[in-house]
């Protein structure tokens, strides 16, 4: 799902693409799996002081976004994810990495790799043993191959 994506880079995590509301729900949401909108204005109340019906609308204009399923219950709908906070995440660096670059990825991963410090040890093993894997995926085990 590619979604279109407004960056706010004033805020932190989630909030950079999703408004404060959006991003506290879907926090509800990847939480609980699904819910009613009655679970998750429980879930937010703990947190803040927020109408029902807010919540309610938020919700459904999440669906009408594509980021959370609806089916009817009775009276009342259950609301699901439609991707894990995993998938979302990676699918929004995916497509500002389209929208700011196109095919010119590699300068970008460049500076990324660079600017991770020698505290980030860890990371840097891990893009390591990620770039072998997709070498191994793909067939080859030269170093120019592309990732």
């Amino acid at each position: 799902m590619e979604l279109p994506i407004s960056l706010n880079p004033e805020n932190r995590g989630l909030r950079q693409v999703l408004g404060d509301l959006e991003a506290d729900i879907m926090e509800c949401m990847w939480s609980l799996g699904s819910a009613s909108v009655r679970e998750v204005h429980e879930c937010l109340a703990t947190e803040r002081d927020i109408a029902y019906t807010t919540v309610m609308t938020v919700m459904s204009r999440l669906a009408d976004k594509g980021m959370l399923s609806r089916r009817q219950d009775g009276r009342a709908y259950i609301y699901a994810p439609v991707q894990s906070r995993d998938d979302f995440c990676t699918g929004v660096v995916t497509t500002v990495m389209r929208g700011l670059f196109g095919s010119v990825r590699a300068p970008v991963l460049a500076h990324f790799v660079e600017n991770l410090s020698e505290d980030d040890q860890t990371e840097l093993d891990a893009l390591a043993a990620m770039i072998e894997q997709k070498r191994k995926e793909r067939g080859s085990s030269s170093p120019s191959a592309s990732v």
